[in-house]
């Protein structure tokens, strides 16, 4: 299976993080990765992400943000979708990366959505065009995630979450 290097980015270009996942698919204007949480422990609200999560990540380079499907280490249980909203990814043979621009959108099984750092984005000196491309971003994944009737998964998350 093939590996490719992932490369977050902060809002300037600036790398923050790297980290490598296997190619799970390839297909037009997207990318579906398979990869493990590779630092420590972190709580994000109700959810705790622990080294050897494992994380099914979708990138765009049409849209203006990406979807980590959260699966617990032990047991494969879903904890939930962590979307982060940034400029869309660039591609390449054996990288992704895209540059976040701090504001995410956490999504439980249940349903419930919690929008993270919105303090940390608005503080931020982006452009205006920039500011609306991210709020539409987050809006199209709020009703992504309500109008959703079945759990998502990489598959069906990334081919029925968008009607243009």
């Amino acid at each position: 299976m093939t590996t490719i290097t992932v490369l977050k980015l902060d809002y300037k270009g600036q790398e923050t993080w790297r980290y490598q996942g296997k190619l799970l698919k390839r297909a037009p204007h997207q990318i579906v990765l398979e990869a493990f949480f590779d630092r420590d422990d972190v709580r994000i609200d109700e959810m705790v992400l622990r080294a050897g999560d494992r994380f099914i990540e979708t990138y765009f380079d049409d849209r203006w943000y990406n979807i980590f499907e959260v699966r617990d280490r032990a047991g494969d249980r879903l904890k939930g979708w962590y979307c982060n909203i940034g400029c869309p990814a660039v591609f390449h043979k054996r990288t992704v990366s895209y540059r976040d621009l701090a504001l995410d959108l956490l999504v439980f099984p249940d349903g419930r959505q919690i929008v993270l750092d919105e303090d940390e984005f608005t503080s931020l000196p982006l452009s205006s065009q920039v500011q609306s491309h991210a709020h539409l971003a987050l809006m199209e994944l709020q009703a992504m995630f309500t109008n959703l009737e079945i759990v998502p998964n990489p598959y069906t998350t990334v081919n029925n979450s968008r009607s243009d």
